[in-house]
């Protein structure tokens, strides 16, 4: 058989296959595509009603007081019509199909405005009469709606942040008071003199407030719900948001940007718990957050004091734990985020190195030079070393304020040893402190390790102090008399 060649559309769109996969989303949308239309149109107020399921059905309608109305009826059935709002950043659409999908979900409907009247009938047929308003829009349409679908958008529709007295079904929708207003540089669409939409980047101010019980945060456009985000707080752009056709999300990278710019604005606001959350994470892999809000960040996570893991010089992670200070374990950050960590916290091998081999050489105070106080003390560790290790020692004093140590092992075998003071950071006057460093390093020589949170240096601690107690009291004659007087007295 001969084709045939008459014409036929480009496309044709299913009416049910459409309203299928929209059902998919819920059907709140329906609401705010209504009441964002009314927004967009100068109106200065817009009144919404949904009455009860009957028999399975509702009658949605929404009435906004636009002066000029809806001049041009045919964008109301024409999906990708262009749209006047295409070039505004201040309106909400771009795509020009809201109504299509809120007619997708009716068995009938109709929009009357100062122009006329569209009347889209059950039979799937539309015509068109000279019915008309005198101001503003009206539009009504007769869905399919479960009870719970009912209460479902009773709920939804309290989440809009009306930006001008809006009322559901007889009672306004309260407005919400702003908790923060700060402007930021944001990605938006705009269209250019073809009519084709372009990204641009515009600064455009963010208004926060504080979800109300029970409400997830949200990240708005201009008053209207767009998705749920992880935060503390709702977000609401006052700008054109660069949304997915079924306006329902936004880019990982536009999110970024956003959480960036959030952080750095009220990285004092943050607790630990936001601290650790994943929208403060994911600022944190940015470039562009502040290195002050990378510290803020750290330190309501980590502490006043912290360090990055070293894997370079394992003892130095153990050296600053026992100092107190909190040591980021390996894989806490991915590699974009230590890079901005990096900047602000230092790694542990930075703070207490314990692979690092100090030139005690540089700064040495030769033995013919030293203090009464430094030979009294040399004198003291040349006698009590040797019982408390079974073996001698060289001792050597230097006066280097750059090496932070008040002493340290150096020659750690088990024979041979030198023990190092370092006057620019030890009194050697004070003999509290003296004993103190004796029992000390003696005890990194006894071990051979540096590490202070090893078990068998803290025993060896033990046992050096108590062999140094009953040296002081076997042999006190290896004590410096002027001391036992000071005790004395």
């Amino acid at each position: 058989m001969k084709a045939g060649n008459s014409s036929q559309p480009w496309f044709v769109v299913s009416k049910e296959g459409l309203r299928k996969t929209l059902e998919r989303r819920g059907k709140s949308f329906a609401i705010f595509e209504l009441l964002q239309n009314g927004y967009d149109e100068d109106s200065t107020k817009v009144s919404l009603t949904l009455t009860e399921p009957k028999s399975g059905k509702s009658t949605l309608t929404c009435v906004d007081d636009a002066p000029l109305g809806y001049l041009d009826l045919s964008n109301a059935h024409t999906m990708f019509a262009e749209s006047k709002k295409k070039g505004d950043h201040k309106k909400r659409g771009r795509f020009n199909v809201g109504e299509k999908y809120v007619l997708a979900l009716c068995d009938k409907a109709t929009i009357t405005s100062t122009t006329g009247r569209v009347i889209f009938h059950e039979n799937g047929t539309r015509t068109r009469d000279k019915v008309k308003t005198k101001v503003g829009t009206e539009f009504r349409g007769e869905l399919f709606l479960a009870q719970e679908e009912f209460n479902d958008l009773v709920a939804q529709v309290k989440r809009v942040i009306p930006p001008i007295p809006t009322f559901f079904n007889g009672v306004e929708i309260p407005a919400r008071k702003v908790l923060h207003e700060f402007t930021t540089m944001l990605p938006t669409e705009i269209a250019d003199e073809n009519g084709v939409s372009r990204s641009r980047r515009r600064q455009t101010p963010i208004r926060l407030y504080t979800p109300s019980a029970g409400e997830t945060p949200t990240l708005y456009e201009l008053g209207m719900p767009v998705v749920e985000i992880d935060g503390k707080w709702h977000i609401d752009i006052q700008q054109k948001v660069p949304l997915n056709i079924e306006r329902d999300n936004v880019t990982p990278g536009y999110l970024r940007l956003l959480h960036v710019a959030l952080v750095n604005e009220m990285k004092d606001f943050l607790t630990p718990e936001d601290a650790a959350g994943a929208w403060v994470s994911d600022a944190l892999s940015s470039p562009k957050i502040k290195p002050e809000t990378v510290k803020t960040v750290i330190k309501q996570r980590f502490g006043e004091k912290a360090a990055l893991y070293d894997p370079t010089d394992k003892g130095s992670n153990r050296e600053c734990t026992a100092h107190d200070i909190t040591v980021i374990p390996k894989g806490t950050f991915t590699r974009e985020q230590t890079k901005n960590v990096a900047k602000v916290v230092q790694k542990a091998s930075d703070i207490h190195p314990t692979n690092t081999n100090y030139d005690t050489d540089r700064n040495l105070i030769p033995p013919d030079k030293l203090m009464d106080a430094q030979s009294i003390y040399k004198k003291f560790i040349l006698d009590v070393a040797p019982l408390m290790l079974n073996h001698k020692v060289e001792v050597k004093f230097i006066n280097d304020p750059d090496i932070p140590i008040l002493g340290c092992t150096q020659w750690m075998k088990a024979t041979e040893y030198i023990f190092t003071v370092n006057v620019a950071h030890h009194d050697v006057e004070d003999w509290q402190a003296n004993y103190d460093l004796v029992i000390h390093e003696l005890s990194h020589h006894a071990v051979q390790r540096n590490d202070h949170l090893f078990e068998g240096f803290w025993r060896t601690a033990s046992e050096m102090g108590a062999k140094l107690s009953e040296l002081a009291l076997t042999h006190p004659e290896l004590f410096p008399a002027e001391v036992g007087k000071e005790v004395a007295a």
